[in-house]
């Protein structure tokens, strides 16, 4: 059932952006940039592509449960961004750090 929701928000997310059609509310909207520095985060992402290699939904591991619980609707479609953003910029840095540590060996 959560990966349903997940689905849905990311679904009705790209469907916003492709069809630019948005009402005033959500085009005044903003999202918050997030820190590049959070090097928790990037932690835990070299973590999970340690572990496999592939994992099937990497952002449903990195979401925080109790904080997408309190958020509406909207919210959770921000965060959900959010998270894609951050975790799509940690993995670029991690591969990029990787690609250069085989390039030195």
């Amino acid at each position: 059932m959560k990966n349903n929701m997940l689905k849905v928000l990311a679904m009705r997310a790209k469907n916003r952006m492709m069809n630019k059609g948005c009402g005033e509310t959500l085009c005044d909207a903003r999202i918050k940039i997030i820190n590049n520095d959070d090097a928790e985060f990037v932690d835990r992402v070299r973590k999970l592509l340690e572990e496999d290699g592939f994992t099937a939904n990497p952002l449903k591991q990195l979401m925080d449960e109790k904080r997408v619980n309190k958020l509406d609707e909207l919210g959770k479609e921000r965060y959900l961004l959010e998270t894609m953003e951050k975790y799509l910029k940690a993995k670029t840095q991690i591969e990029s750090e990787q690609s250069r540590f085989l390039n030195i060996i």
